[in-house]
């Protein structure tokens, strides 16, 4: 069986410009823009003005001014999060944010590159600041007058696809601040020698043992890749903050932010408390890989600096619907009741039922919504008699699924089926009874298959070489894949390694096996590794669960 899954559009640039130029390749001077030849690279002795090509050293640790000129360069927002607006020539197509990063053209190292036949040369400062230029070096003023108004210092107007930015003088300060260090800029926790990644954890209180299995299996992961030279010949570290009874980790993400980690990898986290956790991720371009413990998402935030390994639930509601509409629907149940918590998690499994039901014709799902942690089962109940549904799709966060079978019991009649997410599958003998007689479906975010089943023993076999007990597995394995998929991005994406780089080599993945769970697939506007389920259903004779379906995969 294939696990193997965007597109890059481009808008106002599609015809073949690729992503959007920000600023201006044409910086080069006598070679402009139109010019396919790129200028030779000058020794930095050669720089001019005051201190316009910075030492290597003088960049590790950029200031504020060039942190904030990187978020322009490299994603085409202000330091107020607002897009950077510009216009390709005059009374040429609009571009923001993204579509007028620099980096989109001229690389995220500076270093120029071509596309769609237009050159987009070097922004280093060795070629922007050179005195060997035949323009003379550039300076704040006329890095000014070439980024608004598209004309080199020898005044000289730049190719058309050069943009004309709109941007004060702050900004440009700002962004000339990061050109003098574009291609030698580090990030926190990265030194020659090692790499600092962290990881919020429950390490006192009831989940205590679950946070201490996924840290150990984090740690030896680590331990191996470092036993065999690192990354890059940087070591890896593993720091990790403990987030004590909260399974959101964003009070223990902010205390490994002030500690300079690079990124983040099998955290806790919701992203939705806490303080300013998940601003300060996002602000600071902080990766976060296969965060732990929240359950799935509600739906694909489609950008961001989070990467899920797990699909969402809006797609395992999409899943139940798929395999729905490959069963026989009895005479006069056409109906989907979709019950689910009225917060964004439900919402979005609402979502999914309903785009997956519009896909195939079938008609739109009925809604009974709760308030999270109030669920009227018997009212639930009472709705689906009357709605007499061809099937239920039922979310939650806690125990709705067990007191779901006990009021619903039969009344005659056929049964509609149930589907829910395996994370709500009862515990007790005479939940599963019912469950069972209830035709009771569960969604699973990860396959049945070989690959699974050879991943499991992988695992198996690292606990086992780590003298680790195997204990609270599904933190376990989801820790092991997190700690592979990092590190398989970590060696995509060079020596020269930024947090900009990291979610560059992340998007890049594609159909990639972590082990167990699904292969992962990220990309450009996706931030969710896998688009599928595996079915299983609980023996109304034996109360056993067992696999029903494959992985069955839908369209992102």
């Amino acid at each position: 069986m294939t696990k193997a899954r965007g597109a890059r559009a481009h808008g106002a640039l599609a015809a073949g410009l690729g992503s959007a130029l920000v600023l201006a390749a044409a910086l080069k001077g006598a070679a402009s823009l139109g010019d396919a030849r790129a200028p030779a690279p000058v020794a930095p002795a050669a720089c001019a003005g005051a201190a316009p090509c910075a030492a290597p050293t003088a960049c590790a640790e950029l200031s504020p001014a060039a942190l904030r000129g990187r978020r322009i360069f490299h994603h085409g927002a202000l330091a107020s999060g607002e897009p950077v607006e510009g216009r390709l020539g005059e009374g040429g197509a609009a571009l923001r944010g993204k579509a007028a990063a620099c980096a989109g053209c001229h690389g995220r190292s500076g270093d120029g590159t071509a596309e769609g036949g237009v050159a987009a040369p070097p922004l280093t400062p060795e070629q922007l600041f050179s005195i060997d230029r035949p323009d003379g070096p550039y300076t704040a003023e006329t890095l000014a007058t070439a980024v608004r108004e598209g004309r080199t210092p020898a005044a000289r107007e730049l190719h058309p696809v050069m943009p004309r930015y709109r941007l004060d003088g702050a900004q440009l300060a700002d962004l000339v601040a990061y050109l003098r260090c574009v291609g030698r800029d580090g990030d926190p926790g990265v030194s020659p020698e090692a790499l600092r990644l962290g990881a919020a954890l429950p390490l006192t209180g009831r989940f205590a043992a679950a946070g201490a299995a996924a840290r150990d299996v984090l740690a030896a992961s680590f331990a191996e890749v470092n036993a065999q030279g690192g990354v890059f010949r940087r070591r890896l570290e593993l720091v990790v903050a403990d987030s004590g009874e909260s399974l959101d980790g964003a009070r223990a993400t902010s205390r490994l932010l002030d500690q300079r980690v690079f990124a983040l990898v099998g955290t806790v986290w919701s992203g939705d408390g806490g303080g300013d956790a998940a601003a300060r991720l996002a602000a600071d371009e902080v990766p976060l890989v296969g965060p732990l413990g929240s359950g799935p998402p509600a739906a694909d935030p489609g950008d961001g600096v989070v990467f899920h390994l797990q699909p969402g639930l809006d797609t395992l509601a999409r899943v139940a619907v798929a395999h729905l509409a490959g069963a026989p629907a009895p005479a006069g149940a056409e109906a989907l009741l979709v019950i689910h918590p009225a917060d964004p998690r439900g919402d979005g499994f609402l979502r999914g039922a309903r785009a997956e039901a519009l896909r195939r014709g079938l008609p739109a799902p009925v809604s009974f919504s709760f308030e999270p942690g109030r669920f009227d089962a018997a009212a639930a109940s009472a709705a689906a008699a009357r709605l007499r549904p061809r099937a239920v799709l039922l979310a939650g966060e806690g125990d709705e699924l067990s007191r779901w079978l006990a009021a619903s019991r039969p009344s005659g009649g056929p049964r509609p089926a149930v589907y829910a997410p395996a994370s709500l599958m009862p515990q007790d003998p005479g939940s599963l009874r019912l469950a069972g007689a209830a035709r009771l479906l569960l969604l699973h975010p990860g396959p049945f298959d070989e690959a699974e089943r050879l991943g499991l023993l992988s695992l198996s076999s690292f606990l086992e070489r780590h003298r680790i007990p195997a204990r609270h597995t599904a933190f376990q394995a989801s820790a092991y894949a997190a700690a592979s998929v990092l590190v398989e991005a970590l060696k995509r994406a060079g020596a020269h390694l930024t947090r900009p780089g990291l979610v560059a080599a992340l998007e890049g993945l594609r159909a990639f096996d972590p082990g167990p769970g699904p292969a992962i697939t990220f990309g450009r506007n996706r931030r969710v590794g896998a688009y599928g389920a595996s079915l299983s259903r609980v023996d109304p004779s034996s109360a056993n669960v067992a696999p029903l379906s494959a992985w069955v995969e839908v369209v992102p």
